[in-house]
């Protein structure tokens, strides 16, 4: 079994906004799934207690608990009672999750739809910013750009990166593009960063960062748009198989 992960903490924050009260039980439990499936619950992660999901959903612990019991009886995930007890991911195989494939098949198709989106969004923004940016949030979008640089472990790294970006968007002086790129980043990630992972794609990252403040600080926008799409085409979309 993997190294065991925590994710108690705010990985799961935001499901609320995808999760329909409705059938809460099976949304729930095919969001836990498609997370499996694409690698962000890897074996051995230890999902947030019945309490802990059920106030970030903002549903019943009963919901949660039959989520839970469906995954239990698929096969995915497992209880363990007592001391360093808890409900943990047993089995990511793909045989395992062949009952829902047609589901996860549904959930990749709708996330290449997002992650398009938003890198034709960046792309507004960075030029948005090159034009609006002023002296401060250079300097600031340098630091965090050297901050990024510095974070090569994937959790703070995912951190850093968005801070990054999320700075490009406030430098367009437009509240709006702020909240419409949250939203955006929300409805991608919504319970689990997704984001692929490697040393290699960090130190492409670097480099576009880079890249991107430099046009941003020549107020050359064509430039910087085109820059920040292509780092989020070629770092978080898989090419098709």
């Amino acid at each position: 079994m993997s190294e065991r992960a925590d994710v108690t903490g705010p990985e799961f924050s935001g499901l609320s906004d995808v999760v329909s009260l409705t059938s809460a039980p099976q949304q729930i439990a095919d969001h836990i799934l498609s997370g499996i499936a694409v690698g962000a619950l890897p074996e051995g992660t230890l999902l947030p207690g019945e309490r802990a999901l059920a106030a970030d959903l903002q549903v019943s612990r009963s919901s949660v608990r039959a989520a839970l019991l469906r995954l239990e009886r698929l096969g995915v995930v497992e209880r363990r009672r007592g001391r360093g007890g808890g409900t943990f991911v047993s089995n990511a195989e793909p045989t395992a999750l062949a009952p829902m494939a047609d589901r996860i098949g549904e959930f990749h198709a709708e996330r290449r739809n997002l992650l398009d989106a938003r890198a034709v969004f960046q792309n507004s923004l960075a030029a948005t910013a090159a034009l609006r940016r002023t002296d401060e949030e250079l300097t600031e979008l340098r630091q965090l750009a050297q901050r990024y640089s510095e974070r090569a472990e994937a959790g703070v790294a995912r951190t850093a990166d968005a801070q990054f970006h999320f700075a490009i968007a406030r430098a367009g002086h437009n509240p709006e593009l702020v909240r419409m790129a949250i939203d955006i980043d929300t409805r991608i990630n919504a319970g689990f960063r997704h984001d692929p992972f490697s040393h290699e794609l960090f130190d492409h990252a670097v480099a576009d960062h880079a890249a991107i403040v430099e046009a941003i600080a020549g107020q050359d926008a064509q430039a910087a748009g085109r820059l920040c799409e292509e780092h989020f085409r070629s770092t978080t979309m898989p090419p098709r198989s």
